[in-house]
């Protein structure tokens, strides 16, 4: 077993009430920096969270008896270093969650000293543009996605010149991997659409609405795409692609709302037909024929 994938047993419901948050936030930290630095002492606790030496001292014995197997002192460094045998304590310390804080460093979205990273390895991101939203339009719609509400807006759409206001009962938001839209009713076209965020000019207070997120049916069915290596590719590039998503037996199943299938099959180099592009063939659909009924119609406003 590849020990990076290896998470101990999760805390009990006992030990967790016995830890306070603050002190669960200072263990997740010392299991973050013996999984990704291999060592730590009391002043990476102390420096981060300004603590006290003593208090410092406290949590560390703490996750000794919580996973004494992670790590031990080595009196001439005067540091705690992991052992051969260390296995996460938390969730939070997976290689994923390590990606995401590296992204969210660069995309200046998490500042440094909220982050448990100590040294950052350099990163570049594709360059892409800023879609903007509006502070109080998202407030907004939050308060009317918590109560229920509908309110009236003002869309730029792509399929006319001029904005037009229209009445949204929103219940959700999604994301495509490049730009938010919130999931709404639209009271103007009779049905629920993908309301892009960043052409929002305008929107009013929330009032009553009717309409239930329960009858969103394409955001409440879930579809499953079973992916597999093209079959153009030769036996050695499908056994890469096979590494790279992770697939078990030459398969791997992404499950997602049938009202994002358009964005996923859009991010996985496939047409709005579930068919590989042209030019991007590195995956096929393996049940294609059993999500036909799934694939996306227009449901953008």
């Amino acid at each position: 077993m590849n020990k990076s994938l290896h998470i101990a047993e999760p805390l009990s419901d006992e030990t967790q009430r016995a830890v306070r948050w603050s002190q669960e936030r200072r263990l997740q930290f010392i299991d973050f920096r013996l999984q990704w630095d291999g060592r730590l002492n009391r002043a990476d606790l102390t420096n981060f969270f300004q603590i006290s030496v003593p208090q410092a001292s406290m949590d560390i014995r703490l996750y000794i008896k919580l996973a004494s197997a992670n790590l031990i002192y080595d009196h001439s460094l005067r540091t705690y270093a992991a052992t051969a045998e260390f296995a996460p304590l938390y969730p939070s310390s997976g290689a994923e969650q390590y990606m995401e804080q590296l992204l969210a460093l660069e995309r200046q979205t998490l500042a440094p000293p909220q982050s448990l990273i100590d040294v950052r390895p350099p990163v570049a991101l594709v360059a892409l543009p800023a879609r903007h939203i509006d502070q109080e339009t998202l407030k907004r719609l939050l308060r009317a996605i918590a109560e229920r509400g509908m309110l009236r807006a003002n869309y730029q759409s792509i399929t006319r010149d001029e904005p037009a206001w229209r009445d949204i009962s929103p219940h959700a938001f999604g994301h495509d991997g490049m730009r938010w839209h919130v999931r709404a009713y639209c009271h103007l076209r009779g049905g629920f659409r993908d309301i892009i965020l960043g052409r929002l000019l305008a929107v009013e207070q929330p009032r009553a609405s009717s309409i239930k997120a329960q009858d969103d049916v394409e955001w409440n069915t879930y579809v499953e795409l079973q992916l597999t290596p093209h079959p153009d590719m030769s036996a050695a590039m499908r056994h890469g692609i096979e590494i790279d998503y992770g697939m078990q037996d030459g398969k791997v199943t992404l499950v997602c709302r049938q009202a994002l299938l358009f964005y996923t099959l859009r991010c996985l180099n496939f047409s709005s037909e579930g068919e590989p592009m042209p030019d991007r063939r590195q995956l096929a659909i393996a049940n294609l024929d059993e999500i036909h009924r799934f694939l996306p119609k227009s449901g953008q406003a």
